[in-house]
């Protein structure tokens, strides 16, 4: 794979200096090209690279991102608890000044020369990335006037923020030379601007494609475009947009520092959602055992198997399973009037939840996701239903991105995993039951139903795309928070949120740029604030539907028989 490992040893008081803006005799640093003390562009990108990855990579994933793209479930905390925080405000300022701020620094020294041309292009490319990441987060933000030192500064509209970021990733796609100049340390893609290249390329047909709704001009100007050179585009596991850690401890991943070496409390760490879960083994997916690792103490459950021998006598079993997934809250609506005794996970401790692989998600040197070539296949694919082009049929390039995916989780079966109802192109699925009955792991026959699932499952852990990719299509089947930190006064849930609400300090220290903000949204700032990019979601009064506890979601977990728990080794017991 096309990275270089997280090993950062530079430690860089210019990195600090242009963090904190103008700092006394900078201009003067910066007369003199061989000056000592000038700040180079690897100097700043390795920090600005890192930066981002412990931000959105690492706490906005498992603080906001992975609750509300449902790929982890209950966990603790107001924003995990689709509520706001005044951890937000630091979210933004992050952004803007250890990141954003120090990247800007490489565009405006030497966007002006030559020798510098790739670099530059380089830097614009992470600067459409993070601005992607806020402004699908936010709304409209900052951009054009949010470099100097006035704090009261104007907002861009989300369409403005997007046509800048395609104009920039446009730019820099046809504008990089791949013998031109490079990084002397190129934190991800170690010196190869042919990969720089395809970054800026499929990063801006995925932007397309997630603005196709709410700007579909805008999209429209930018897919075609895109898909003229598929060439250009990530086209191997080899070449998948990677960030990772280091097994430095300066550089350990977010996760193993918060999750394995500190002391979270067991309600915050992350637990594999039930829904995501469910999914999984519904269609039997062997990316199941790659994903997740079996709960720390197996789920008791009853279920009716044929006997031993028989094809038309059944008996009720109870058995063990060793995978179960939390939803984003444990416990049901109170309009239900569930009884408890019937819950499949009563008595279950929190921490006896499947987690995400150890192995893949809580190493020091764990690798994040940003793009992979799975993903660009489905994104090829819903480009080619939108009659953007492409070499191949919608379906060809949905069944390469699933290859793609198992290819890329080390798993086999695909051929086999591909000809099941719901999995095959054209055919559809009725699924499996969740929790409490009221969504199912069936999958229709439209297109973008299957392709929207294959591409949530295998952007497992890239939570801020999944989340956009639900807001923008509504086809994810997923269900409401149950216990929100502050729930409606007039039902006990709430929805996905829609946004993250601007940071306080906004209010304050920009009170016209944020009002501006707040009336291009339609007049309001809250978390179910409807961004220009969403797609209107469906309106489920959740507290009338006829919800059951349902235990169907491990049904036939080893088979359909007796004969097939004894196969399997299993311990079970027969109840009548």
């Amino acid at each position: 794979m096309k990275k270089l490992n997280y090993i950062y040893k530079i430690i860089i008081v210019l990195v600090i200096l242009v963090a904190s803006s103008c700092t006394e005799g900078f201009d003067d640093m910066n007369k003199d090209p061989n000056s000592f003390n000038t700040a180079e562009p690897v100097n700043i990108f390795a920090g600005v690279v890192k930066n981002t990855l412990n931000l959105v990579g690492g706490e906005m994933n498992t603080q906001m991102y992975l609750n509300y793209a449902s790929f982890i479930g209950s966990k603790g905390g107001q924003i995990p608890r689709f509520s706001y925080t005044d951890r937000n405000d630091r979210y933004w300022r992050t952004c803007y000044v250890d990141i954003l701020k120090n990247n800007q620094y490489i565009i405006d020294t030497y966007g002006d020369d030559p020798g510098y041309a790739n670099r530059v292009h380089i830097a614009k490319i992470w600067k459409s990335y993070v601005l992607s990441v806020m402004v699908s987060t936010w709304g409209g933000v900052p951009v054009t006037d949010a470099w100097g030192d006035n704090l009261a500064v104007s907002y861009e509209s989300e369409e403005d923020v997007y046509r800048m970021i395609l104009t920039m990733l446009k730019e820099a796609g046809e504008g990089i030379d791949p013998a031109g100049d490079k990084l002397r340390l190129d934190p991800v893609f170690d010196r190869d601007n042919s990969m720089w290249i395809k970054f800026a390329n499929t990063l801006r047909l995925k932007i397309a494609l997630r603005i196709s709704y709410g700007f579909p001009n805008l999209a429209a100007e930018h897919g075609p475009d895109v898909m003229a050179n598929e060439s250009g585009l990530v086209s191997s596991n080899g070449e998948n947009v990677l960030l990772k850690w280091g097994v430095d401890q300066e550089n350990w991943s977010w996760y193993y520092t918060e999750f394995v070496v500190g002391d979270a409390s067991v309600s915050n760490i992350p637990y594999v959602n039930f829904h995501f879960l469910n999914n999984l083994k519904t269609y039997e997916d062997p990316r199941m055992y790659a994903m997740v690792d079996p709960s720390p103490t197996p789920l008791s459950i009853e279920d009716t198997v044929f006997a031993s021998g028989s094809t038309t006598e059944k008996i009720a079993v109870r058995y063990e399973i060793p995978y179960y997934g939390t939803p984003l809250w444990r416990s049901p609506l109170d309009a239900w009037d569930l009884d408890g005794d019937e819950n499949p996970f009563e008595g279950v401790a929190v921490e006896d939840y499947s987690k995400p692989s150890f192995e893949r998600f809580f190493t020091e040197d764990m690798t994040f996701s940003v793009i992979t070539f799975a993903e660009t296949n489905f994104m090829k694919a819903e480009a080619a239903l939108k009659g953007w082009g492409g070499s191949e049929t919608a379906e060809a390039y949905y069944y390469a991105g699933i290859d793609a995916s198992f290819d890329q989780y080390g798993v086999s079966g695909a051929d086999m995993y591909k000809e099941q109802d719901g999995i095959k192109w054209g055919t559809e699925s009725v699924g499996r039951k969740d929790l409490w009955s009221v969504v199912t792991s069936g999958i229709s026959a439209d297109p973008m139903d299957k392709i929207v699932r294959q591409r949530w499952i295998a952007m497992f852990y890239q939570g801020h795309d999944s989340w956009c990719l639900q807001k923008r299509t509504r086809l994810l089947p997923l269900v409401a928070h149950h216990g929100p930190e502050d729930p409606p006064t007039v039902q006990q849930y709430q929805e996905i949120p829609e946004k993250m609400i601007y940071p306080l300090t906004e209010e304050s220290i920009n009170e016209v740029g944020y009002q501006d903000a707040v009336a291009a949204l339609g007049g309001s700032d809250e978390m179910m604030t409807p961004l220009k990019m969403n797609k209107p979601g469906p309106d489920i009064p959740w507290e009338t539907l006829p919800a059951a506890y349902s235990s169907e979601f491990a049904s036939h977990w080893y088979g359909d028989s007796e004969d097939d728990l004894i196969a399997n080794g299993v311990d079970y017991e027969i109840l009548n």
